[in-house]
């Protein structure tokens, strides 16, 4: 059985979606690092929240918005049941 990241028949967008999907994480990441992060520390507030804060709360809702539209992307697939219906039709036809 071929893993189906190799399958070249999977649409591109589907690839693309999971290409994003793993690269969230590391771009999150970059984003909220200390020197990253660093360079937004102005004395400025935005409505009354001082910059740095400001920033970090947006960079965590993106974040999270990205994540939830990339689960949707993903389960709309409707590959993600796959694995668990081959595993029960496996156990329901084993005798005990």
């Amino acid at each position: 059985m071929k893993p189906e990241a190799d399958d070249p028949n999977r649409p591109l967008s589907d690839r693309k979606t999971s290409d994003r999907a793993l690269i969230l994480p590391l771009v999150g990441l970059l984003l909220l690092l200390p020197p990253v992060a660093g360079i937004f520390q102005l004395d400025v507030r935005i409505l009354g929240i001082p910059f740095t804060a400001f920033y970090l709360f947006v960079v965590w809702a993106a974040l999270i918005a990205g994540a939830a539209l990339l689960s949707w992307r993903l389960q709309q697939r409707g590959d993600w049941n796959e694995p668990q219906q081959e595993a029960d039709s496996e156990v329901a036809g084993k005798p005990d």
